[in-house]
């Protein structure tokens, strides 16, 4: 109204602008108007036409919430690559600063049988730097992992772990099929590096002989859980640096972690899913 008075007046106001109208039925519609001065029956009118552009106007919202959601996709992998980045900087840098430190003393070292354990202690620590690198090699090789996918990698890490000390495994999965997405190479190393963790604890420490672990998957969130038939957790090993490492890597993913060492030791992870979008930088 305003604007058919001001152009009737004679005042500059745009010949073609778009507008949202409802209809007798409730219905919201955008509409795009042409309008300008005409006589009609010997006096000054306004003629308008009005086109239906709805349609048009939902396509380019989509286009715009396909375009936010591309760039919120890109920032979530651009913050994958650096936290996956970090932890292998954490991990080998721990690592190869040890071998550099052990190496110094060997040099140093006033009798053989000492230059020959601190060897011994270098050689563990670059198989274990070799394991590092694969892993991390394994998750960047396995991009777009799915659940089923990611539980094969999880049991064939428990075999190749437990196996070599003669402790039996149990691995039970329980994934819902209709759970949306894939894990991501972050809930991927996490997880690996818990599993790892949870396994090495049982090995060096629980004295077991069975290990059993249940991951199960669905559209609210992760629960992985791993339980060996050991002695549990003794005050020293809860003060080490495996489990506040579980925890950290938990916080990471906004889950967390239930640690009970009753009758051998259970460690309980929950992660909501999907993952928030400001998991914060793992720093072990």
């Amino acid at each position: 109204h305003e604007r058919g008075a001001s152009r009737m007046s004679g005042k500059e106001v745009p010949e073609e602008y778009e507008f949202k109208v409802v209809t007798r039925w409730g219905d919201e519609r955008w509409v795009s108007a042409t309008a300008g001065v005409i006589e009609y029956e010997g006096a000054p009118a306004v003629i308008a036409t009005l086109s239906d552009i709805t349609d048009r106007k939902h396509a380019a919202d989509e286009k715009v919430r396909l375009y936010e959601e591309r760039i919120r996709e890109e920032e979530r992998h651009a913050r994958e690559r650096e936290n996956l980045v970090m932890d292998l900087h954490d991990g080998i840098g721990g690592i190869t600063t040890n071998i550099r430190i052990l190496a110094e003393l060997a040099q140093q070292s006033p009798d053989f049988e000492g230059f020959r354990n601190k060897l011994s202690i270098i050689s563990q620590l670059a198989k274990e730097g070799i394991t590092e690198i694969r892993s991390f090699m394994r998750i960047i090789e396995t991009s777009g992992l799915s659940w089923h996918m990611l539980a094969v990698e999880i049991r064939s890490q428990g075999n190749a772990l437990l196996e070599p000390h003669g402790i039996g495994s149990v691995f039970e999965t329980n994934i819902d099929g209709d759970t949306a997405g894939d894990p991501g190479s972050l809930l991927c190393l996490n997880l690996f590096k818990i599993h790892k963790e949870a396994l090495t604890n049982a090995i060096k420490h629980a004295r077991a002989t069975m290990v059993t672990v249940n991951l199960s998957v669905n559209n609210h969130g992760l629960r992985f859980v791993i339980g060996d038939n050991g002695i549990g957790c003794s005050k020293d090993e809860s003060r080490g640096r495996g489990l506040p490492n579980i925890r950290k890597r938990a916080a990471s993913l906004g889950g967390t972690v239930n640690i009970s060492s009753d009758s051998g030791t259970r460690l309980a992870l929950e992660i909501p899913l999907p993952l928030r979008a400001d998991s914060g930088v793992l720093k072990t």
